[in-house]
């Protein structure tokens, strides 16, 4: 049988919805130029503009590269004058996982291969790949400061033993944009008299930290006031300046006499309700960038939710709106310290750009929603909700756990993992490493 020849290659092809074609060629190198602007990138109405450079599209060795580190994704349309594709192919059910399934394009059938994702590093990412790590709290100015090469090795957090409602992480790259992939959990409910607590939920991410901007993470434990009366979990928190961008759900608190406390829910999933009669009910799923701005506190036994943005007390009662950054009132300059919730400036603090708001002791930032129990045994409440987007329901009766907490995503990162539990420990953590290594 004779050798196939004269095959088209693959084309070129641009989205003039999305992006700007700056130049294109057609020689021994074909080659296509775009920029991309993004409006949703960050808050306070940063805008990003990547420029792309696409050449060889027509040749055996294709050329992409890109004027700023970060993500993208890429693949290949073929087609060729007597084609006679595979069923599988145009269907992409293909068991090699190369084919997406046909498209068709100007009245002409192509086939499309899977999508594979494109990952811009710069030379300094070949050695150094620096974050700068602040642990600051929301109440007073303390303060203490770690930088790690996440080319070396990654970065690990944990929730506070001591006051962690008000312990906040911050992590800011100082060199340039730096793509990493960050697993985040939230804190498992607590056992009672032989019963189980319910598993944090866990995910896994990749993002694109924006140079000298501000991301915090709040990390809770599962001891009062980020734990419910009762014990549920306590929530995990990561927010671009003052943004939720995703949050993991605790588990809820175990029953007495029975009832495993339900598990938390990654991004994406909803809590499990506690076991038993008397269990509490999860909190709900809600929608990739679906969470309304308002902060609910939780009621009796029914859990509360997460405020989409950071409204703190001392920002609202001066005017600030929730996702805007942080200025000084009487100048309107941007504020680049850490500002505790009173407004104080702890001096220690890098010159970054910052838009977190921190709460007082009359919110907490809605974070810690999780329902409150109403039974104890000899003083000692059992079967609390657990905190995350929606808080789980505590327990109504001693044979029952609590409900475990929803999680959720602004749609901004890229979800690679989410679970409905995941996590046995009672504290909370999170793992910052380099993408790729």
């Amino acid at each position: 049988m004779a050798s196939a020849t004269n095959g088209k290659g693959a084309e070129s092809a641009y989205n003039n919805q999305v992006v700007t074609l700056i130049n294109q060629g057609l020689s021994s190198v074909p080659k296509v130029e775009v920029s991309y602007t993004s409006e949703s990138e960050g808050t306070g109405g940063t805008v990003v503009t990547t420029k792309t450079t696409i050449s060889g599209s027509q040749t055996p060795n294709l050329v992409i590269s890109s004027d700023r580190v970060g993500i993208q994704t890429v693949r290949a349309i073929v087609n060729h004058p007597n084609k006679c594709f595979d069923l599988s192919q145009v269907e992409g059910t293909d068991d090699r996982g190369i084919s997406a399934g046909k498209i068709t394009r100007s009245g002409v059938e192509w086939l499309g291969s899977n999508t594979a994702t494109f990952e811009t590093i710069s030379a300094v990412n070949q050695s150094r790949s620096f974050v700068n790590h602040e642990l600051v709290t929301e109440e007073d100015d303390d303060y203490n400061f770690i930088n790690q090469n996440l080319f070396l090795g990654p970065l690990p957090l944990q929730s506070a033993v001591s006051e962690p409602e008000f312990a906040a992480d911050v992590i800011y790259a100082p060199e340039e944009d730096l793509t990493v992939v960050i697993t985040m959990a939230a804190s498992a409910g607590q056992d009672f008299n032989g019963n189980k607590g319910g598993e944090g939920g866990t995910c896994k991410f990749t993002y694109t930290l924006k140079r000298n901007t501000e991301y915090v993470f709040k990390l809770g434990t599962t001891i009062e006031p980020t734990a419910s009366l009762g014990r549920g979990g306590a929530g995990a928190y990561f927010y671009e300046k003052g943004r939720l961008l995703v949050a993991c759900g605790g588990g809820g608190g175990a029953g007495w006499n029975s009832g495993r406390g339900g598990a938390g829910g990654g991004p994406s999933v909803a809590g499990a309700p506690g076991s038993g009669p008397n269990g509490g009910a999860g909190g709900q799923n809600v929608p990739d960038g679906q969470l309304s701005s308002d902060g609910i506190l939780p009621s009796g036994t029914t859990g509360g939710k997460i405020e989409s943005c950071t409204s703190g007390n001392f920002y609202a009662l001066n005017g600030f709106s929730p996702c805007e950054d942080v200025t000084d009132i009487p100048t309107g300059n941007p504020l680049t310290k850490w500002y505790e919730n009173t407004g104080d400036e702890v001096e220690e603090s890098a010159e970054i750009t910052r838009g977190y708001k921190a709460s007082s002791r009359a919110t907490y930032g809605y974070r810690h929603n999780g329902g409150d129990s109403l039974t104890n045994v000899n003083g000692e409440y059992f079967g609390g909700g657990g905190a995350g987007a929606y808080g789980g329901n505590a327990t109504t009766g001693f044979s029952g756990g609590g409900g475990g907490a929803s999680g959720y995503t602004s749609g901004d990162v890229e979800i690679t993992e989410t679970n409905q539990g995941g996590n046995a420990t009672t504290r909370a953590w999170a793992t910052v490493a380099l993408f790729g290594v």
